[in-house]
């Protein structure tokens, strides 16, 4: 039987759901994929995570071609906790340790290139953070999400420069913060998971805007348009303009993206962890 593809819209953009795309990560590690990557040759990589407590495996990134060949693994042992990675410059890897209270920066090959927060160290300056991503500038922002509330902001080598935020539900203030891109304006956006919304902020940690209507906002992407996208736990996927207004929202995953990545096609691809394995949402107009 012919398999009928599934089309869903954002806006007056169209897309075909690949579900599960390429390999199921699931088949390559016992492990689960917590979030994916995209370089600039438009190779996927794929985190995932394992209980380092109970399980004996080592965690692994399955890297896969765009046309879904796996091209390699790497095996990374340091890492007790996947949480969140993206693409650096020079396609150096972002790596987020939760558990371990650490940021790990790898060159493409995998070696080390450098280390944020202090490992085994709650609150040198993370606890158990959440997403780590370079900005245009070329500072590193963390949100550090699951025992602290805070945002924090580092220079290219590695001093922290400032962080903000403390617990609650007004403005500049988190109840987990997820992750975090950057608009076209130059502002910060922050997926403030567990208060249902965007928060906007300009590099220094000044409040800018917010946006609602979200329910525990997982990932956020801003891409080459200037479009910001939003994967939440309803599940489904929210499409905004540059300064915050929704363009179209559709439904592309059983249980949502844990992580998001976009590549220079206009394609999407979404970790959906509790089901062990990647969606790809295929722009076809």
């Amino acid at each position: 039987m012919i398999q009928e593809p599934l089309v869903v819209g954002l806006g007056s953009r169209k897309y075909e759901i690949d579900r599960p795309w390429a390999l199921d990560p699931a088949l390559v590690v016992p492990g689960r994929p917590v979030d994916v990557a995209v370089d600039s040759a438009d190779s996927l990589y794929v985190f995932n995570r394992y209980d380092r407590m109970t399980d004996p495996e080592k965690p692994v990134l399955c890297v896969f071609a765009a046309d879904g060949k796996e091209l390699r693994k790497l095996e990374l042992p340091e890492v007790g906790d996947a949480h969140g990675i993206s693409i650096g410059s020079d396609d150096d890897l972002v790596l987020v340790d939760r558990d371990r209270h650490e940021i790990r920066i790898l060159k493409n090959d995998g070696s080390l290139k450098m280390t944020l927060g202090s490992r085994n160290g709650p609150g040198e300056p993370f606890s158990h953070p959440t997403a780590a991503k370079v900005a245009p500038n070329g500072d590193i922002f963390v949100t550090d999400g699951y025992g602290n509330s805070q945002v924090h902001r580092f220079s290219p080598d590695g001093k922290l420069i400032l962080s903000w935020g403390v617990p609650g539900t007004g403005p500049g203030e988190f109840t987990t913060p997820h992750d975090v891109d950057f608009g076209v304006d130059g502002s910060v956006i922050v997926c403030d998971r567990e208060n249902n919304r965007l928060q906007f902020f300009d590099i220094e940690g000044n409040f800018l805007r917010e946006v609602g209507d979200l329910f525990h906002p997982m990932d956020v992407h801003v891409d080459a348009e200037g479009m910001i996208l939003v994967t939440d736990q309803i599940p489904r996927l929210s499409m905004y303009s540059p300064d915050g207004e929704l363009v179209g929202r559709c439904r592309p995953a059983l249980y949502g993206g844990h992580g998001m990545a976009l590549d220079s096609a206009g394609n999407i691809y979404l970790a959906e962890i509790r089901v062990n394995r990647v969606s790809r949402l295929r722009r076809v107009a």
